[in-house]
């Protein structure tokens, strides 16, 4: 089933940006629901006429979110959702529409092209060889430098968000999440999500130490996602977690406080090449008006690869 069948069949008497697929959707038999921190994610059958399309369905759940909070969260994704659909790229994830909530769901689904090689970071926990390693950067890259095109911050850049297709190509998937969640969450620093998961989040959305963090007002920009852009090609590189030498989240939190950035990993298994480390030292600049934009990110990327496979 193509994504223009999926439009044609839900356009008939709604917009677009409002594509109820619930009547056509099963969930898989015997499929497992991958659940995490603040969501829940199916593995369903999209059904029309005589074809059926294997897809992900997404639900918000905010920690210890009240009825009350799952009604705000439903207002401010089907806000989101009306950017999402309104996307289309290579490098970006597919919303194809939504499902409606019912008595066993009680939030809005998104419903999106299913990735059956999963998320970057198990991806690459496979041997695989440097050519796709280095294009698997320049697909984030891509992907970034897309959104940033479209006015859209990412916000939580990890590789937990960034999904494999079938062709072994990576596509974004999860932007503007990060801030949906962290309203409806504690205001601790470890519990709240603004800026995405901890180790990846640019150093900014931390209270500097000697601040009173009572007063601090994080704000997501799109330097935040090169921050981020930075630790995902760290990884992708070493195939080792940003801070992969402390163990201890609230060390990590500690070490962002202190605006220290993660080191370099002690590995010659994958590529260790001093341009791609300067080039991520740029990402993690502390001040982030220094850092590139998407477009000069990609550009440089794009130039280390090739000589790198020269």
């Amino acid at each position: 089933m193509s994504n223009t069948q999926i439009f044609h069949l839900t356009s008939k008497d709604r917009h677009p940006e409002t594509a109820d697929l619930t009547q056509f959707l099963t969930q898989s038999e015997g499929a497992d629901t991958i659940v995490g921190p603040h969501a829940r994610v199916y593995k369903c059958e999209l059904h029309y006429e005589s074809t059926t399309k294997i897809v992900a369905v997404k639900r918000i759940y905010p920690r210890g979110a009240t009825p009350e909070d799952i009604e705000r969260v439903d207002v401010r994704v089907r806000r989101e959702i009306v950017v999402w659909i309104g996307l289309e790229h290579e490098n970006i994830v597919q919303l194809l529409g939504t499902t409606e909530k019912n008595q066993d769901f009680p939030s809005i689904g998104m419903v999106s092209e299913w990735m059956e090689n999963g998320n970057l970071w198990s991806y690459i926990k496979e041997t695989r060889p440097l050519i796709d390693r280095l294009q698997l950067i320049c697909d984030v890259v891509t992907g970034l430098t897309y959104l940033h095109s479209q006015r859209v911050i990412h916000g939580d850049l990890t590789s937990a968000n960034v999904l494999i297709d079938n062709n072994g190509r990576a596509r974004l998937v999860d932007f503007g999440l990060s801030s949906i969640i962290a309203a409806f969450e504690g205001t601790s620093l470890m519990a709240s999500a603004i800026g995405g998961a901890l180790r990846f989040r640019a150093m900014e959305l931390m209270p500097p130490l000697e601040e009173d963090p009572t007063n601090f007002d994080p704000k997501l920009t799109t330097a935040c996602d090169i921050y981020s852009l930075g630790s995902v090609t760290l990884q992708i590189l070493s195939g080792q977690q940003p801070y992969y030498n402390i163990n201890d989240d609230v060390l990590v939190a500690l070490a962002l406080t202190q605006r220290k950035t993660p080191d370099r990993p002690d590995t010659q298994k994958l590529v260790d090449r001093n341009e791609y480390w300067d080039f991520i030292q740029k990402c993690w600049r502390k001040d982030p008006v220094t850092r590139p934009n998407a477009e000069e990110a990609r550009d440089e990327l794009f130039r280390l690869r090739k000589v790198v496979l020269a």
